[in-house]
């Protein structure tokens, strides 16, 4: 997962934080390094699990470079690289997390590998960011068997790219203490291949202000999905872990809570004989085994040596068909194909321009193929190879798509949201299998590369909590609601302004951040009546309003009968000064094509100012 860096408040729910009291020993002991957790459930009666935490890899690290106060002039010279994995086995022999059983593990935020004195900010793995963009892979062996599966086996004790790490003494550490003893290894040969016998979960832990010199970490929000991207092979839920919010108020999971073995039946007859997609792909292991674990057509066209041999003939219907669409083919698929193949023939030009002076000059831009513009155009990703810059050439800065807010860019991406949710499968079968109803049928994970309108979950918490077989350990047992965003008015010049606000209670229990001054709702419309949202000012007046109905509201941007219909203010005693603010107040929704799902807002003003 890819470290976000743009602070974005999705869920302003309820906080907590963490910590863990160091000796001052080195220099990260000037502050409390924060905690997050991580729970993870077992709800299955015959599985045992095995989760695995592996740590991001990047050139900069701005969750370090937040912690330690780098200035935004010296970040150049001050990058704190992580360029090797440093990864967790918890409970990764004979039953693993046992049927209902639960691990707790806590994890800072840093943990310091060399002496303060010693330190060098460009040297890589000086310290360990366990927060900045990672991943948990959950592995699985019948219970019956007492013994963990003999991939995972492997990797534990047979891995030579795979050592243990020591750490300075005090330096905060991950801790379990429902776990077998933890090991920190450090793994210099990257991380695992996709055909262990394992599920993708990936996190963001924390959030970076960039508005901020030094750049700011927010040690309350989390970022999390669980992937199908490149693979399927077992089922997971998430939510965050967030103890302030009452139950009504908690965000929904996203993921899929369904059984194991409901999960591995809707493979089953996705590649059964009588399928219309037999024929599919698997993964070998390296054991191998041939596993139930398949590839998604992004990952096919990339290229893999370890599924099992061809031909696979839904693959080839979907290259066959391609080639048909060109030059000309008038059906609308065949437009929309071609639609969306001319921005990545144009982003390839790009590249080719900007190669000289921006990429590596002793290679040249790599050769243009049809099979590589169908490789791109699965993975949604642009032309870079060897371009060390990893944004030098971005689909939505493509020339001639760029301008007007990338508008032109977003219809693109709109046409190639709509080629993938295709319910015939003609575009990408394996879409199909993830969302449609007749096989796996999870709404709300991530099937595609940009399919994050569905599969992320960005709320305020202190860690996050992962499910497999049920909804036990899951906060709220719904699938996440779409959030609506409160934004109340606000100026630090005011001299009356909000200080704290409360969600699903009338006393305002959260502090205002004068850098974010909203909060989003994720609440169910059946449960709205019982959530009030509550707001007080710095001279102690109480405002308090509901919401009569959940998204979507008229897609008015204005105040108006329509808009402010869905406003409920009858907690606010008449002729209160909560009750004139409370009366304008109004709802909407705005339409973002090919750039998400529709958002929707609640619009409120700042408190009455005293006269001049």
């Amino acid at each position: 997962m890819e470290p976000r860096s743009v602070h974005a408040r999705a869920s302003g729910l309820a906080i907590i934080v963490v910590a863990l009291c160091l000796a001052p020993a080195s220099k990260v002991t000037a502050q409390t390094v924060p905690l997050m957790t991580i729970k993870i459930y077992n709800n299955t009666d015959t599985s045992n699990i095995y989760p695995v935490l592996t740590t991001g890899t990047s050139k900069s690290s701005l969750w370090l470079q937040a912690w330690l106060k780098v200035a935004k002039r010296d970040m150049g010279d001050k990058p704190y690289p992580k360029l090797h994995n440093f990864r967790i086995y918890i409970n990764p022999a004979k039953d693993g997390i046992p049927p209902h059983g639960m691990v707790t593990v806590e994890l800072p935020l840093l943990t310091q590998l060399v002496p303060t004195n010693e330190v060098d900010p460009k040297k890589t793995d000086q310290y360990i960011d366990w927060w900045g963009g990672g991943r948990v892979e959950l592995f699985e062996a019948p219970a019956a068997d007492h013994k963990p599966p003999a991939a995972l086996t492997a990797l534990v004790t047979h891995r030579p790219s795979q050592t243990a790490v020591t750490a300075i003494a005090s330096t905060p550490l991950p801790r379990c203490a429902d776990c077998q003893p933890l090991t920190i290894l450090m793994d210099t040969g990257g991380g695992f291949k996709n055909n262990e016998p394992s599920q993708l979960i990936e996190y963001t832990l924390g959030a970076i202000n960039q508005n901020k010199d030094p750049v700011e970490l927010d040690p309350n929000n989390v970022d999390f999905d669980v992937s199908y991207v490149d693979t399927a092979f077992l089922p997971a839920a998430m939510a965050p872990f967030n103890t302030q919010l009452p139950p009504i108020a908690q965000v929904g999971y996203v993921g899929t809570p369904q059984a194991i073995a409901m999960f591995r039946k809707a493979l089953d007859k996705f590649v059964a004989e009588a399928s219309p997609y037999r024929g599919w792909p698997q993964f070998v292991d390296n054991q191998g085994n041939k596993i139930l674990k398949l590839p998604s057509v992004l990952h096919i066209m990339a290229g893999d040596p370890d599924m099992t041999a061809k031909p696979w003939p839904p693959v080839d219907k979907l290259t066959a068909n391609w080639h048909a669409c060109l030059p000309d083919n008038p059906s609308q698929i065949c437009q929309d194909i071609r639609a969306v193949r001319q921005l990545f023939l144009d982003n390839y030009q790009n590249y080719k321009a900007i190669f000289p002076g921006k990429c590596d000059t002793k290679k040249g831009p790599e050769a243009l193929t049809e099979d590589l513009v169908i490789s791109h155009v699965y993975g949604f990703t642009p032309f870079g190879k060897d371009c060390p810059d990893s944004a030098v050439n971005l689909l939505e800065s493509t020339p001639g798509y760029a301008a007007n807010n990338s508008e032109k860019f977003h219809r693109i991406k709109h046409v190639f949201d709509g080629l993938q949710h295709l319910k015939s499968g003609e575009f990408d079968p394996y879409v199909v299998l993830i969302h449609g109803d007749d096989y796996v049928a999870a709404p709300n994970v991530y099937a595609y590369s940009v399919d994050d309108a569905v599969g992320n979950m960005q709320a305020d918490g202190t860690g996050f909590i992962i499910a497999v077989g049920g909804t036990t350990g899951l906060p709220n047992p719904y699938p996440a609601a779409s959030p609506v965003n409160v934004n109340f008015g606000y100026a630090t010049t005011d001299k009356v302004r909000f200080e704290k606000y409360g969600i699903c209670t009338t006393t305002p229990n959260q502090a205002v951040n004068p850098d974010y001054h909203s909060f989003a709702l994720s609440v169910r419309s059946e449960n709205l009546a019982q959530c009030p949202l509550s707001l007080i000012d710095n001279k102690g007046t109480l405002y308090i309003l509901k919401l009569k109905s959940g998204p979507p509201y008229p897609f008015e941007n204005a105040r108006g009968p329509k808009t402010q219909a869905p406003i409920d203010c009858s907690d606010n005693k008449p002729g209160t000064l909560g009750a004139s603010w409370c009366g304008r107040i109004f709802a909407y929704s705005e339409k973002l094509v090919g750039k998400g799902p529709d958002k929707s807002y609640v619009i409120t003003d700042a408190p009455d100012q005293p006269p001049r």
